[in-house]
């Protein structure tokens, strides 16, 4: 048997929340929680390694302009897992790789987690790469510090299709489609400093 402790971040505003889902996950002992925060402006990815799983409040993700939670982290093999205790639609719930209800055991959170790994590593292997080009990160600094599709045209010497055509990859690959979201993108993943603006 792995001695491995899967690492997790919760992102959950309410304390007693976040404490209790703490309890009950370590309470297995093959997963250890390295970070909690209340919302994603304290938000961060540890330096010393990233969350094999990050455990969110939906409604954080859809009040920062994101489509997928996915958006919130640049790494492609974290597992997202929602913790539901609200009346969410379905569609937004698909895009987790997993649920937990706010009256599961200890032992159904253990599963949930396992599967939601599982279901995120083959996610990975179907999708390939979702990540942004080198060019495709220039054009999000561009919007994210508010230019018009024409500033970023000139600046890049490009034509303004070619600049939308970048736009729409870029949301799709990221499922951000608010000019905010993204600018949150862009600084949780270093692409651009808070100073800059």
């Amino acid at each position: 048997m792995s001695n491995k402790k899967y690492r997790i971040t919760i992102i959950e505003p309410s304390e007693i929340v976040s404490s209790g889902l703490k309890h009950l996950i370590e309470y297995a002992g093959i997963f250890q929680v390295v970070k909690t925060f209340r919302n994603l402006q304290e938000y961060a990815e540890p330096q010393n390694g990233k969350p094999d799983i990050i455990i969110v409040n939906p409604s954080i993700v859809i009040a920062n302009g994101f489509d997928s939670p996915k958006s919130i982290a640049a790494k492609e093999n974290t597992a997202f897992v929602a913790i539901n205790y609200g009346a969410y639609d379905d569609e937004i719930l698909r895009s987790y790789d997993g649920n937990i209800g706010i009256f599961n055991t200890s032992e159904q959170i253990e599963k949930k987690l396992q599967g939601a790994l599982k279901i995120s590593s083959d996610k990975e292997q179907e999708d390939g790469s979702n990540e942004l080009s080198t060019r495709e990160c220039e054009i999000l600094t561009a919007v994210a510090k508010g230019k018009t599709n024409k500033e970023i045209a000139d600046e890049f010497n490009l034509s303004i299709h070619t600049v939308i055509s970048h736009r729409k990859n870029i949301s799709h690959k990221l499922g951000i489609n608010s000019i905010a979201g993204l600018t949150i993108y862009a600084v949780m993943n270093k692409l651009l400093d808070v100073e800059d603006f």
